[in-house]
């Protein structure tokens, strides 16, 4: 289990991006991210997929999993609990390159998320 954002463990920073324009300010060990409702998200995965720019995504519909996918994210960010457990089994069933990650708030549920067979969590202080 990928365990990103927690102070006992490594990880590359996050970097909320809105436009392609705002990569251009972050180093290339960041990982940056992006909101799957704004306007121009597909054009922002497609750049970074063509540019090797490791991104993840905050989605809110098993569809934009499936999309996100298939354009070469990293992590899939998910808040919803219903949504993360169907986003697993999707991922699982078609192999996914991308993992999914469930965002908490502390690490109490680290472990019932393990026992669900969830690819990783994400700490919600580091995306902010």
């Amino acid at each position: 289990m990928i365990v990103i954002g927690h102070s006992a463990i490594e990880f590359d920073k996050f970097t909320k991006i809105e436009s392609i324009n705002d990569i251009s300010n972050t180093k290339a060990n960041e990982v940056v991210w992006f909101n799957s409702n704004i306007d121009n998200a597909y054009h922002i995965a497609k750049h970074c997929a063509k540019n090797d720019i490791s991104y993840a995504i905050l989605v809110h519909s098993l569809n934009d999993v499936v999309i996100f996918a298939n354009l070469d994210v990293k992590f899939i960010m998910i808040r919803e609990k219903n949504l993360v457990e169907n986003a697993q089994k999707v991922a699982n069933e078609y192999f996914f390159d991308s993992k999914i990650l469930y965002i908490i708030n502390d690490e109490s549920s680290i472990e019932n998320l393990a026992l669900l067979g969830i690819d990783g969590v994400i700490f919600n202080d580091i995306l902010k």
